[in-house]
């Protein structure tokens, strides 16, 4: 989210869309009006160039994170650790 410029706010707000939450659900969480969720949205929707939680969702996943699983499905392939596995202390 930092690569789009968001605001600490704005990333809050994101994080919930892409988890889901309904614009009364966020408001709730956030301690906000819906109005202003709205507004936290359209700002959001201008710097990352979409129109719609789904293209927010879409653009998020396929810039961000599909890539690392294609990476990931390359590492099991040859053999190698994959990338965002739980770190484990190295044995005796």
């Amino acid at each position: 989210m930092s690569t789009y410029g968001l605001t600490e706010r704005e990333k809050d707000v994101t994080r919930l869309v892409l988890q889901g939450a309904s614009t009364s659900r966020i408001a709730a969480d956030l301690v906000l009006s819906a109005h202003t969720v709205q507004q936290h949205l359209k700002g959001i929707f201008e710097k990352t160039g979409v129109r719609s939680r789904r293209e927010l969702i879409g653009k998020v996943f396929f810039a961000h994170y599909e890539p690392r699983l294609r990476d990931n499905e390359r590492r099991a392939a040859d053999d190698r650790p994959l990338r965002g596995e739980p770190w484990v202390p190295p044995g005796p």
